[in-house]
């Protein structure tokens, strides 16, 4: 049993890894063929920006040169000790605990949903799916740690694994989550020899940082990525073409229909998964806030829709959502339910408008990334705000 496990998590790593490499060697491009000599000049011009980008950015976020020997060393003390998935555990228990809205991005945090903490613990901590990406987890520390001496192989592994989250639902705000995590609870469940000092937690400090800074990076490549590929021409004609109907409707009445299905929607979801939140926006389609809120929305997936270019995808659409994103920030809110509730109103809306009575699977997908990328693009400007 105890191999089978462990063959489990290397093959999920590798598995990994091997996907993001092979998603990039399927990138097309139709882009006329550049001369080798100014692709080798915008590599090395890259990786200058880059250099720069991440001094500032460990200026920033006051990390010190350090060569994280003190943190290596020290997760190598808890695997002769056993405590390294205790410390994961504790990583993983304190988010579910702390950060509920989390809770639904995994299987076993959707089981929680009604349960008090001294039923859910106990059982969580023997589930197979828990235990699986606990242990996931530490083998993908160990690879880091284990890489640490070569920067250039760390940071090329963490960008494919960050590039490989973006799929999860993953975003940059997701790392510094499991940051404060691992670290609380390297300090609740560490104790004698094996606790943190002072100088052992800032080496985790700012090995913790470079890994947020690098997987970082790979979740905004595939941003880009996503954003420039996502949907074809052909899909495109057809979602301006139904999105003229939709303005003929009237941005202002379908926008109401939206929110008012989402709104429905994301307090039944809510209630579902027990978590105790609210959007501070009064769900009355009289309410100038909620009025305010419909046709922000209905003019972001306008903008969504035409900014897309053929050659470029939605690349510009980040910039020119920065407005929407600055008035409307809303930050205690449960992402994935949000984010099923307002493509469920969307589709509503939709149909509604389109006089569709079955909803094909095409066309569901299609507008699915048309949320998606407006998503992105306003988590890009949540990150850089």
């Amino acid at each position: 049993m105890t191999i089978t496990f462990f063959q489990l998590v290397n093959e999920t790593l590798t598995t990994v890894i091997e996907n993001v490499q092979n998603n990039h060697d399927k990138i097309s491009t139709k882009a006329k063929p550049r001369p080798l000599s100014a692709i080798h000049e915008e590599i090395r011009e890259y990786d200058q920006l880059s250099r720069q980008l991440e001094k500032e950015y460990r200026k920033s976020m006051r990390i010190v040169d350090d060569d994280f020997e003190l943190a290596r060393t020290h997760w190598i003390q808890l695997q002769k000790s056993n405590k390294q998935g205790l410390a994961i555990r504790g990583c993983f228990l304190t988010m579910l605990e702390k950060y509920p809205q989390v809770r639904p991005i995994w299987g076993f945090g959707k089981r929680i949903e009604g349960r008090i903490e001294e039923t859910w613990k106990p059982e969580i901590v023997e589930d197979f799916y828990f235990r699986h990406h606990c242990a996931s987890l530490q083998a993908a520390l160990n690879m880091i740690i284990q890489n640490k001496d070569d920067r250039n192989g760390m940071r090329r592994m963490l960008n494919e694994m960050g590039a490989h989250h973006f799929f999860y639902d993953a975003c940059e705000p997701h790392f510094e989550v499991f940051q404060d995590c691992l670290l609380e609870s390297m300090r609740l469940v560490l104790n004698g020899g094996d606790a943190l000092d002072d100088e052992i937690e800032q080496s985790w400090i700012c090995l913790l940082q470079t890994i947020r800074l690098h997987m970082g990076e790979g979740i905004e490549i595939q941003r880009a990525n996503y954003l420039s590929q996502c949907l074809i021409p052909k899909e495109m004609e057809e979602v301006k073409e139904n999105w003229k109907k939709v303005e003929s409707y009237g941005f202002r009445k379908a926008g109401i229909t939206l929110c008012e299905s989402a709104f429905k929607s994301y307090s039944e979801l809510l209630k579902t998964h027990n978590l105790k939140m609210t959007l501070p926006i009064e769900a009355n389609k009289t309410s100038q806030s909620f009025l305010a809120l419909s046709d922000q929305i209905m003019m972001a997936l306008d903008k969504t829709i035409q900014s897309y270019t053929p050659e470029d995808g939605f690349m510009n659409l980040i910039q020119e959502i920065r407005d929407f994103v600055i008035k409307f920030l809303v930050v205690e809110v449960c992402p994935p339910l949000i984010r099923k509730s307002f493509i469920d109103g969307m589709i509503h809306m939709l149909c509604k408008i389109l006089c569709i009575k079955h909803v094909k699977e095409d066309f569901l997908h299609v507008w699915k990334k048309v949320y998606r990328v407006m998503e992105q693009s306003m988590i890009a400007n949540i990150v850089e705000y």
